[in-house]
């Protein structure tokens, strides 16, 4: 099996797989024609340090040097602790400027572009806004199908329930669902319900059959922020909500609740107001 099929095997996507082909096509030139029987793991992290490289590109490189080692059967040991050294480094300088940043936009002002979403019956827009602004949801949380009765979801995406008077919204896969678990919230927002049930009505003319929000969900930031208010990301509009300065620790703790992240996550990274 060569390296391809072995990347093939870890159910890689072809973009992945083609960015690793590439960088050991550089790697040879990079270390000369005595890689890699000549290289050590050790080796490798020694001249990767020594070589102009920034750590998003040092990162890059040692991935896929420790995949090939370990396609190889060769020891990768500090290959693997290198990439958690430059990922806390990454982690860092993240957190630093994340606490540095300075919006042009207040919660208000997003909650004034939801509403206009609203106005001009942009369904999908306002109902992405809505769960991104009050329920505070990462992007893998919109992969969501919209249905008229419990019994019609597949369990393979997030579901939004249409129901008599409120919206059920149910988050079966997110990032953090393997600690916290399946999440319900009951939605009554009339003006939410009115757009999930307008959506499903544009979209499905089947009442038993469900509606996605996304034709094709690609987890992407660029396929998100097309939706939002300022075609912001979730992640600033997350920091925007929680470096409000009205914002306590108190409503903070109920913020990690909804979006299923820890509290000391949420004060190592934003600026939390603590009152």
């Amino acid at each position: 099996m060569d390296f391809k099929a072995y990347l093939e095997n870890e159910n890689l996507s072809d973009k992945t797989i083609t960015n690793h082909l590439r960088n050991i096509e550089k790697s040879i030139h990079f270390f000369g024609h005595d890689f890699p029987s000549q290289y050590s793991d050790e080796d490798l992290v020694n001249d990767i340090k020594h070589n102009e490289l920034n750590l998003s590109q040092s990162l890059t490189l040692s991935n896929t040097l420790s995949k090939y080692y370990k396609y190889l059967e060769l020891p990768n040991d500090h290959l693997v602790n290198y990439i958690a050294f430059i990922n806390n480094e990454l982690k860092k300088k993240y957190i630093n400027r994340n606490k540095e940043l300075v919006y042009p936009y207040t919660k208000k002002d997003l909650i004034s572009q939801m509403n206009n979403f609203y106005e001009n019956d942009k369904w999908k827009k306002y109902i992405i806004s809505y769960l991104l602004i009050n329920l505070n949801v990462r992007n893998e949380d919109l992969n969501i199908e919209v249905v008229r009765h419990k019994k019609f979801i597949s369990k393979t995406k997030n579901v939004l329930i249409i129901r008599r008077s409120d919206i059920l919204y149910i988050r079966y896969n997110y990032k953090t669902k393997d600690r916290y678990g399946t999440k319900e919230n009951q939605i009554k927002s009339k003006k939410f319900y009115i757009s999930v049930l307008n959506f499903f009505q544009q979209r499905q003319y089947d009442d038993r059959c469900p509606a996605d929000l996304f034709y094709k969900f690609y987890n992407s930031t660029n396929q998100i922020k097309k939706h939002t208010p300022y075609q912001l990301k979730e992640s600033d509009i997350i920091k925007i909500i929680l470096n409000e300065s009205s914002v306590s620790l108190h409503k903070a703790s109920k913020i990690s609740i909804r979006r299923g992240t820890d509290l000391k996550t949420l004060e190592s990274n934003y600026n939390i107001n603590k009152k």
